[in-house]
């Protein structure tokens, strides 16, 4: 009876896990310019599309809020891959999952920075206000894969939410 019933949550697990898991973007709770994608699209244009709709909606465009990554420019909104590393690997990296609640550590025996972790960076957008109205925000925004650069789409004329203006 116990060995169905293990049988059965195996199966329905692996069939939750190949057909029913959404994209979800992650905002992380230390670096508000930094989202971890878990599930992403396997369709590069879906999944940019979906990037590029959330750089659209980020909150903090023009803001100086919370916390900047050691090698951030000063405007940019990252994404990556929600990866977490095996739970019982004592020597190994903890993942991106770790920067949603913790902070870059630089120093000591273990190192954690998220620039570790670029085969699993899907995107960057790095903004300024733009040159014609100083109200607004313009900026490039780059897509990666495992092996780097892929494309870049420039965004014009975004408007800070809120009617937020710098």
């Amino acid at each position: 009876m116990f060995c169905a019933l293990l049988a059965m949550g195996f199966i329905g697990q692996g069939l939750h896990h190949f057909f029913y898991k959404n994209m979800l973007f992650i905002q992380s709770e230390v670096y508000p310019d930094l989202y971890l994608v878990k599930y992403p699209e396997e369709e590069q244009a879906l999944l940019h599309q979906a990037i590029l709709r959330k750089v659209k909606q980020h909150p903090n465009i023009g803001l100086s809020v919370g916390k900047k990554l050691a090698y951030e420019r000063e405007n940019s909104i990252f994404f990556y891959k929600y990866y977490k590393a095996f739970l019982f690997s004592v020597f190994q990296d903890e993942g991106t999952a770790y920067f949603l609640k913790n902070e870059e550590d630089l120093g000591g025996l273990v190192t954690e920075e998220l620039g570790m972790y670029k085969k699993y960076k899907l995107a960057e957008f790095q903004y300024a206000p733009c040159k014609d109205d100083v109200t607004l925000y313009c900026g490039e925004l780059k897509y990666f894969n495992e092996n780097g650069f892929i494309k870049s789409d420039t965004l014009l004329n975004l408007t800070p939410l809120n009617g937020i203006k710098k």
